[in-house]
């Protein structure tokens, strides 16, 4: 089931995040993120849910170096989609196996979105009964093997893992195709 942006507003407060916070809901000003060296943080995916998914205090607006802007966790960990995933109806096939290896972003009460266009960003009910973030309508992931903020490990795994673009595209360097 597809939660609308709009429905996602009062559950979740996400307008209160937006706004209490002082967010701003349009994609500027991008936080560059480079990719450290292994070892230099943690690999924390967070507070981790019993469903193999986590819960990041934040998602935002975020510049890699190779792909431009990407869609980041509050920890600098880039977030990615699943071409095996449809944003039409949204609907995320990453479960069992799949989900531990690419833990699915779940919303909670306490996240807020930093530089983002509210406008592409929803949640969906995934098959546990947990609620998933999507960012053009598309179900965001962390990969797991990302050890360290700016990593992008998980760019073009197995040809269907892709870092997400702010509208919910696949990331890609200025010029470059992204694909929806």
């Amino acid at each position: 089931m597809a939660v609308s942006p709009r429905t996602l507003l009062g559950p979740l407060a996400l307008a209160v995040a937006l706004s209490a916070t002082g967010c701003t809901t349009t994609v500027t000003d991008p936080v560059a993120v480079p990719a450290q060296e292994v070892g230099a943080a943690q690999n924390d995916l967070g507070k981790r849910s019993p469903e193999g998914g986590y819960w990041p205090k934040s998602v935002q607006l975020g510049q890699n170096p190779e792909l431009g802007a990407v869609v980041l966790d509050g920890q600098g960990f880039t977030l990615y989609r699943f071409d095996d995933d449809s944003p039409e109806p949204p609907t995320s096939t990453c479960v069992d196996a799949c989900s531990s290896r690419w833990p699915p972003v779940l919303v909670s009460e306490k996240i807020t979105f930093q530089n983002l266009d509210a406008s592409t960003l929803g949640a969906i009910a995934r098959q546990d009964g947990t609620q998933q973030v999507t960012v053009g309508g598309w179900p965001v992931y962390r990969f797991a093997d990302d050890q360290v903020p700016g990593q992008i490990l998980g760019q073009g795994r197995q040809g269907s893992w892709f870092a997400v673009a702010p509208d919910g595209g696949k990331a890609a360097p200025a010029g470059a195709p992204t694909g929806g």
